[in-house]
């Protein structure tokens, strides 16, 4: 099969897995006080880790992908991270990489991005620098002095590889906390000012954190960052089908108010079937909200073969239980894919994608 049709198939198909979010390791060296994958970050570096080989294995059953997110912890920790992309972009021709990353590994960033970009040119790599607040309010934030200051020399020193490179995009990520609710509009005003990203995104706090009043159920003040997102002036990118994966994003952001705030029922989830979870060392999940209980398994006992894994009894039964639920969440990533392979989502998809057609290029 094709590249071209490995991609279309991954889309097209309603037994084949689309979306694949991948733990690269549980080491991170921050410690945000809103991070739900905190209590695995503090176990420090697991030694059970999947092997290159074990990836090499598990990515060609994948045989496929439209969208791959390599996330951890710091994926930048993992030393063979490089590798880790390239076999999974050999295996599966995914078109779209998001990394989210705190951006203080200046060097080793630069130095992945220098080989992955020109070595796959049609494969776009979305870089999401972590921001959650201006200066030293980042920094404590995110329990890091200096925090922000590498994501101004992180910038600096990446952002010009957009001209090199046309498929690099460059985006921020910012956490809604009881801590960046109020001033979430100034945070995005000060980034538009002062840096040129491509996009901008928000995550609503979800999960078991270290500090539980961090997080917030403020309707009002939601709404209000995402509007302000959603007025934001629109450039264009290079990148491929860029309205329409902007266009998911906002649908998203509106389903999750729906869920969230007003707790009303959007759109079945297809976490699962079209969207897994696979941690550092094989654990696989329908989604990151769910708990061990819902686990389907692990690869190392299907022989690292996802789909001999995705037929046992286990993982058919708590795919049954989201459906007969209605299992809803705040969970962004699985919004998005059920915007994506929900045809009752595409009237929304189609306006916000037309709304998204940017009016000119960045000059980098």
């Amino acid at each position: 099969m094709s590249n071209f049709l490995k991609v279309v198939n991954a889309y097209a198909n309603p037994n084949k897995i689309g979306y694949v979010i991948f733990y690269v390791t549980n080491m991170c060296n921050f410690r945000c006080n809103f991070c739900f994958y905190s209590e695995e970050i503090q176990k420090g570096l697991k030694k059970n880790l999947l092997t290159l080989d074990e990836i090499n294995t598990f990515s060609k059953s994948l045989n496929g992908l439209l969208q791959l997110s390599l996330t951890g912890g710091e994926p930048f920790l993992r030393k063979d991270f490089d590798q880790i992309t390239d076999i999974f972009i050999t295996n599966t021709s995914v078109k779209f990489i998001t990394i989210p990353t705190n951006a203080s590994l200046q060097e080793r960033m630069v130095r992945y991005l220098e080989y992955i970009l020109p070595k796959f040119k049609d494969t776009f790599i979305r870089l999401t620098f972590s921001v959650d607040c201006i200066g030293k309010d980042n920094d404590e934030n995110r329990s890091k002095p200096g925090s922000f200051q590498k994501i101004k020399e992180a910038y600096e020193t990446i952002g010009p590889l957009r001209k090199k490179y046309e498929n690099l995009v460059l985006d921020t990520n910012t956490v809604f906390t009881s801590k960046t609710e109020k001033n979430f509009t100034e945070i995005i005003d000060y980034l538009e000012k002062n840096f040129d990203f491509d996009n901008h995104s928000i995550t609503y706090a979800r999960g078991n954190i270290p500090d539980e009043a961090m997080k917030t159920n403020s309707k009002t003040l939601y709404v209000k960052a995402i509007n302000h997102l959603k007025n934001i002036e629109r450039k264009k990118e290079k990148r491929f089908l860029y309205p329409l994966y902007r266009g998911v994003r906002d649908t998203s952001w509106e389903n999750l108010i729906a869920t969230v705030f007003d707790d009303k029922f959007v759109t079945p989830c297809v976490a699962g079937k079209k969207l897994i979870v696979v941690s550092e060392e094989g654990d696989v999940y329908p989604c990151e909200i769910l708990g061990k209980d819902k686990m389907f398994g692990n690869l190392r006992d299907y022989d690292l073969q996802i789909y001999k894994l995705l037929k046992n009894y286990k993982s058919k039964d708590v795919t049954k239980w989201i459906k007969d639920t209605k299992c809803k969440c705040s969970f962004e990533c699985a919004l998005s894919a059920n915007v994506t392979w929900n045809f009752s989502q595409y009237p929304k998809l189609i306006k916000n994608s037309i709304r998204n057609i940017g009016s000119g290029f960045r000059d980098y």
